[in-house]
């Protein structure tokens, strides 16, 4: 079958060569009766072009070298103001848009977020009162999808979306609808697919399993719908088709799965069923190995899963790496039990855990370059996680590794508390800086106190506190030696502290604890 002959010309104008070539390449324009007639690299190259290309709209970009597009759109209002103007641009500043605005642009799209869908439509849409006055010409296809999608596009003008809504209930005309949707956001990140790909492969396998079954396929940002209409004596067939459908998409596509919404009967009720089905997405990766969910199955706890972190860390600082293991598990547990977490929020969860995982294991100065370096790349794979399944393998794998590089450097560990213990004995006499120490056993500070407290349950201090006594004890049996003399030789500068932290220690002063050592 022939393409109908183009009836809405198009010229681009952007200094950036790839832009142009990507909308040109966008679709299949002569499909939907648009023809590119021109390219123009900014407004003077435009302006030169624009009397034999003839466009009825022109998409430009703001800021270009030579003329930019203000400057444009106002030569253009003036000598040619029947001419359509889109402003296309990635400043989404407001006071760039009011300006050009001011001399009349047409509509105003973000470069990011164009779309091919989006951008025929809007095409269709403005010429669609236009006397064209081409020789020959016919009127544009319009696709039921195009004008699906521009009807969901929350910028859609009320009155354009009435429109659109007359035209689509022309062609659905039976009385039950029914949606599906689903992410597409990992097809595009975790596999080769390319966004045209996908759709051709959804829409292939819908035009399959749909057959005889008004339906339309709509691709918006990172996601597909699926609208059916179908009458009351189809039901069975309709549930049972989309099962099949859902089943088929993601043999093909592996990284898809659909969740499906109540059935309802006016057609103005999609935006809301739409909008609503979107919060389920974020709950799908619950469902392992399933390809579609009813709306009805997805139950949503109120309450968020609560979890000790700061346990979970102290079993760090202990080393207590199989009870880290356990806690992460049972977080798995009852999440999976209550849905309590949508996917974005139960990742940066997890996320988060490695890091202060990472810095607690850093801060106990263990080995941890290898999974310190590997970070943003566990960072993506949690992204990437498709199921609940897969996102707990990940986080199980990542405290495996660390278990085994905690037991592994248990030697270096016990020779780290031999140096404190040799250093004690060494400068028990003098006044002992806890700084001094670190430094001169190449440790943190702050991470010498607390390890000392984790591997013997006593505090670095105390222990200082503990050799002086025992040294103290021993000077105690030669008596010529007083009681001030062995406080100095001992470390303690004041006879009194002295006195007082041997009584602690040995329930005596030293002079009781002589007294009885010589009787």
């Amino acid at each position: 079958m022939d393409n109908p002959i183009a009836t809405y010309r198009v010229m681009i104008v952007d200094d950036e060569a790839i832009l142009r070539t990507g909308i040109l390449h966008l679709c299949n324009w002569s499909e939907y009766g648009i023809e590119i007639v021109a390219q123009a690299a900014n407004g003077q190259e435009a302006l030169q072009l624009i009397e034999a290309a003839a466009p009825h709209v022109v998409i430009t970009d703001i800021v270009m070298p030579v003329m930019d597009g203000v400057e444009l759109t106002k030569t253009m209002r003036a000598r040619y103001p029947d001419i359509k103007i889109v402003v296309l641009s990635s400043y989404s500043e407001y006071n760039y848009v009011r300006e050009v605005f001011k001399y009349g642009v047409t509509d105003y799209l973000l470069k990011p977020r164009v779309s091919a869908a989006e951008l025929v439509s809007l095409i269709q849409s403005l010429c669609s009162s236009m006397n064209l006055n081409s020789p020959g010409s016919q009127p544009a296809k319009k696709d039921p999808a195009l004008m699906l999608g521009r009807w969901l596009d929350h910028e859609t003008d009320e009155e354009v979306r009435d429109d659109i809504t007359l035209e689509l209930l022309d062609i659905f005309k039976r009385k039950h609808f029914i949606i599906a949707k689903a992410s597409t956001a990992l097809l595009l990140s975790r596999t080769k697919w390319t966004q045209s790909q996908i759709e051709d492969q959804i829409i292939g396998v819908a035009s399959e399993q749909l057959a005889g079954l008004p339906h339309c396929c709509v691709f918006l940002k990172n996601e597909a719908l699926l609208l059916v209409n179908y009458d009351s004596s189809q039901t069975v067939e309709v549930t049972a088709a989309l099962r099949r459908f859902a089943e088929r998409v993601k043999d093909s596509l592996t990284y898809i799965c659909y969740v499906l919404s109540h059935p309802f009967d006016h057609f103005r009720s999609l935006k809301g069923e739409h909008e609503r089905l979107s919060a389920h997405l974020g709950r799908l990766l619950y469902f392992s190995g399933q390809a579609m969910v009813a709306e009805d199955g997805i139950t949503i706890s109120g309450e968020k899963t609560s979890f000790d972190e700061r346990q979970y860390i102290s079993t760090l600082r202990m080393f207590s790496t199989d009870e880290s293991i356990a806690m992460i598990r049972a977080l798995f547990s009852e999440t999976k039990a209550h849905l309590s977490y949508d996917e974005y929020s139960l990742k940066r969860l997890f996320q988060n855990l490695v890091y202060s995982t990472l810095f607690t294991l850093e801060q106990l100065k263990q080995p941890i370059a290898e999974l310190g370096s590997s970070k943003l790349k566990l960072f993506k794979m949690i992204d990437l996680a498709f199921d609940i399944e897969e996102l707990e393998h990940i986080m199980v794998q990542f405290l495996e590794k660390v278990k085994r590089v905690v037991q592994g450097n248990d030697y270096r560990q016990s020779i780290i508390l031999h140096q404190i213990y040799e250093y004690v004995n060494e400068h028990y006499a003098n006044e002992i800086s806890l700084s001094e120490m670190a430094n001169a056993l190449h440790l943190n500070y702050t991470y010498l106190s607390s390890y000392f407290k984790q591997r013997t349950q006593e505090n670095l201090t105390s222990y200082i506190n503990r050799v002086r006594t025992d040294k103290a004890k021993e000077l105690l049996l030669d008596p010529s030696l007083s009681v001030s003399e062995i406080s100095r030789l001992t470390g303690f500068s004041d006879h009194n502290y002295f006195s007082k932290v041997f009584k602690k220690m040995t329930g005596m002063t030293p002079v009781e604890y002589r007294h009885q050592i010589s009787h």
